[in-house]
């Protein structure tokens, strides 16, 4: 593992471990992380983002508030690391890289980058969760189905496990396939978080930096991109990258790095 790779997997465990703070009641802080993470985890000390609007969308009548305190934080977490959150923090992320690496192979099957998926998903979900007047992606969150609905059959069992539960199985399965064949796909075509992070992208302050004068085009960095980016000028700036920095360890020339900025490339 390279010197990058270890920091990104330190990352990632340390993430695990904060948004778990809650196995201690008084550390249950309730505060919205920047994390694709469920809050119906019997250990969760923040709250999911997604849950939270829908949740404003879903009781909307009795609410008749505006989320400014989720909105806002998600704009800060997005104008500071953008898709940093989704390479080295986010614990479903992470479950993708450990799928991948139980597969013991390098390749990834090249399906074509396509951005507006996620952002169908995005709108589907408060579209749903207007007319039911429930927030209905819980119900079938494959995050919430690892990190709530199997623990909690597990620590309580006095609970009734009814339908639902079972969707969850189905939609964890189905999730944890197309993870085993396909490198990061729930980054790239389902989540709701890495669409709203992929808009800040472009003028997040910490991005992966391409140095234009350096790179020789010879593309190996987009040979190693579990996100399958098309083009060396789009890593750090396409809203499909999340920064992992595997291109960084790939470059003979040195070409990439890691840079606080707000500018675009060039």
């Amino acid at each position: 593992m390279t010197s990058i790779g270890k920091i990104r997997l330190s990352t990632q465990i340390l993430t695990l471990i904060l948004v778990n703070i809650g196995i201690f009641s008084f550390l249950e802080t309730g505060v919205v992380c920047p994390v694709f993470y469920c809050y119906g985890c019997p250990a969760a000390g923040f709250a999911c983002p997604i849950g939270s609007l829908q949740n404003f969308v879903a009781v909307r009548e009795e609410l008749r508030v505006f989320p400014f305190y989720v909105i806002g934080s998600l704009g800060l977490f997005g104008i500071t690391l953008g898709r940093f959150w989704c390479g080295w923090a986010c614990p479903f992320g992470s479950v993708q890289d450990v799928v991948m690496r139980i597969r013991r192979r390098s390749d990834i099957a090249n399906l074509p980058p396509v951005p507006w998926t996620k952002y169908l998903v995005f709108i589907g979900i408060f579209v749903a969760a207007w007319i039911a007047l429930d927030t209905l992606f819980c119900k079938v969150c494959p995050a919430g189905s690892l990190f709530a609905a199997i623990p909690h059959r597990f620590i309580s069992p006095e609970l009734s496990f009814g339908t639902f539960f079972w969707v969850h199985i189905a939609t964890l399965v189905v999730a944890l396939i197309t993870f085993y064949f396909i490198g990061r796909f729930w980054c790239r075509y389902w989540c709701p978080l890495g669409a709203i992070f992929g808009l800040f992208n472009r003028v997040s302050f910490l991005k992966v930096k391409l140095d234009v004068d350096k790179c020789n085009n010879c593309e190996k960095c987009l040979g190693v991109c579990p996100t399958s980016i098309q083009k060396p000028e789009d890593i750090g700036n396409a809203t499909d990258c999340i920064q992992c920095g595997k291109c960084i360890d790939s470059c003979p020339v040195d070409a990439l790095r890691i840079s606080v900025s707000v500018s675009d490339r060039g």
